[in-house]
């Protein structure tokens, strides 16, 4: 029987509390996608006890909330960060529902970890080997956003975890690092790090690249969808918020041809439990995207959102920026891949929304003046960003 911890009130601030659970959150489903992709029990565990965590972190919230809302208009202010707290706990439920696949020996199928890779996703899990030339270097002194595009956003060592390592935080044999980055750039660093990847037959390939693809739009989809939610929240946008409810439509429509897909797929009898472990993923993609779609229900309603709701925003690990592109920027006419914005200002893209449309971007995807960059990335980039987008003029955002 699960053994549950007693929880007694704290007098935690609810910005700190709120603040703590998105973190931690979204922290998980990177976690969770790099134990599910390199089949980690240690890793898979770590995403467990983070889930147990946030829980507790939600039990403390509520109370303060409890205790904060003295008539109705504190009850209806405060219903938005109850909001966002529950859709907290959501998202690091559905992490825990991907590292059980791990936890419970159901697998990935062995093709998706390369397939993964080679198409779009962001994450690997590399082990300093004892011959690697970065072994007591500093994270900054690698320099691995400018030189790979790549980005080390947790380090594994022994049974501890160092996330969000300072510059000035040195790299050790043995260390299992997480790293996040333009798919060139990570296979790179995975060399440099641990050596070459193994590689699979063509034939098997071809045959599974579809599913995997079709998985790499879902997941995709509902990490755009938990940044457009956030983000709508902080700017209070209903625009930004109405596309997040577009887009758990598409997301809906998504899951269904993934599903389809991978249950019609000519699968041995061996692979069952690999292929069971992909459609695992592919529902907590949809828990993801269900639960950015809760916060964004909060801007929807037009529920006034509270200051403490924007504060813990604000001040997370990462923020979100909007910058106008002038058109006397240097990024005019350029690809995402052209322009090096991470390798610049540390801010990832998110969307380009040109008019009425906000567009997914891609490495292709051509920036245009007039166009609005919403980027996410350490406070210190946003203004990099802006000055970038905006050199020497005003650009009003609507």
């Amino acid at each position: 029987m699960t053994q549950y911890e007693k929880i007694e009130y704290k007098p935690i601030s609810v910005r700190e509390l709120l603040l703590q659970m998105k973190n931690l959150s979204e922290l998980m489903i990177d976690l969770a996608y790099s134990s599910a992709l390199y089949n980690d029990k240690d890793l898979a565990e770590d995403v467990l006890a983070l889930e147990r965590q946030v829980d507790t972190l939600g039990y403390l919230l509520e109370m303060e909330i409890m205790v904060a809302a003295r008539d109705p208009k504190d009850a209806e202010a405060l219903i938005g960060v109850s909001t966002v707290a529950a859709s907290a706990d959501k998202i690091s439920d559905a992490a825990a529902d991907i590292a059980a696949i791990v936890t419970r020996d159901i697998g990935i199928h062995p093709i998706v970890r390369e397939i993964f890779e080679k198409v779009e996703e962001r994450l690997m899990k590399v082990t300093v080997k004892p011959n690697s030339e970065i072994i007591k270097k500093q994270v900054g002194e690698l320099d691995l956003a400018a030189r790979m595009g790549v980005d080390i956003i947790a380090i594994r060592r022994n049974h501890d975890w160092i996330l969000n390592p300072k510059e000035t935080e040195r790299v050790f044999q043995g260390d299992i690092l997480i790293t996040r980055g333009a798919p060139l750039g990570i296979e790179e660093f995975k060399d440099l790090a641990e050596g070459n990847l193994s590689t699979i037959e063509p034939q098997q390939r071809a045959r599974f690249e579809e599913i995997v693809s079709r998985f790499v739009k879902l997941k995709d989809t509902s990490e755009l969808m938990m940044d457009l939610a956030y983000t709508a929240l902080m700017l209070d946008s209903k625009e930004l918020a109405e596309e997040v409810e577009r887009l758990e439509e598409v997301m809906d429509n998504l899951h269904t041809e993934f599903e389809l897909l991978a249950l019609t797929s000519d699968f041995k009898k061996e692979e069952a439990s690999g292929f069971l472990g992909l459609i695992r993923l592919g529902v907590a993609t949809e828990k993801i995207a269900d639960a950015a779609a809760d916060m964004a229900e909060v801007v929807l309603r037009e529920i006034e959102p509270h200051p403490i709701l924007k504060l813990a925003i604000k001040e997370a690990d990462e923020t979100v920026a909007q910058a106008c592109v002038t058109s006397d920027s240097p990024l005019v006419g350029k690809t995402l891949k052209e322009a090096r914005v991470h390798e610049e200002t540390g801010m990832w893209i998110l969307v380009i929304k040109r008019s009425d449309q906000c567009l997914r971007p891609r490495a292709d995807s051509k920036i245009s003046a007039g166009d609005v960059l919403i980027a996410s990335g350490y406070a210190e980039g946003a203004d990099d960003l802006r000055k970038l987008a905006s050199p020497s003029q005003t650009c009003a955002i609507e």
